[in-house]
């Protein structure tokens, strides 16, 4: 892995934890609230599409990087 990719893939760990910390904050205090479970079902599918960054990333199925 190059050291832009190794970049790239540190900034997705980091967004991936990030979003992993707000569904356990969610979980600890809100999970009384009706509108619970439809956040926890979108951080979910967040984290799902980070993972598959992340698994290009790994396996260089995208060279280009993001674009800016």
């Amino acid at each position: 892995m190059t050291d832009q990719n190794q970049k790239e893939f540190e900034t997705s760990e980091n967004l991936q934890r990030s979003v992993m910390n707000i569904m356990y904050v969610m979980r600890q205090k809100y999970n009384k609230y009706p509108e619970y479970k439809t956040i926890m079902m979108n951080l979910t599918t967040v984290s799902k599409e980070i993972n598959s960054i992340r698994l290009k990333e790994i396996i260089g199925e995208i060279e280009d990087g993001p674009k800016k």
